[in-house]
């Protein structure tokens, strides 16, 4: 399934540094999987998403340091910057649904 991740604290997108979880959205099926914890190390969240068969397509934050930028960027997913607003909001603008 192919996935937009979000950068969350109280079901608001916020900057990954102030990230509390992450959300995994479902961008065929237009439904939230699943959150997890925010990993301390970016570089395990594709395998984290592999393990439950995602295909891991957007990243999306509010901002976001440059290293950890690149980092998403090489595992081939584009890095997407929003404003601070609900969760529901941002999906429903980006995904109209």
């Amino acid at each position: 399934m192919a996935v937009a991740v979000f950068t969350c604290r109280k079901n608001y997108v916020t900057s990954y540094e102030d990230a509390e979880e992450l959300v995994v959205y479902d961008m065929d099926n237009r439904t939230i999987k699943f959150s997890l914890k925010k990993p301390r190390s970016i570089e395990v969240l594709e395998d984290i998403l592999e393990d439950r068969n995602c295909d891991f397509w957007v990243f999306i934050t509010t901002s976001i340091p440059e290293d950890v930028k690149s980092i998403i960027e090489e595992m081939g997913v584009k890095v997407q910057i929003v404003e601070k607003s609900p969760l529901k909001e941002v999906i429903k603008e980006l995904f109209a649904t």
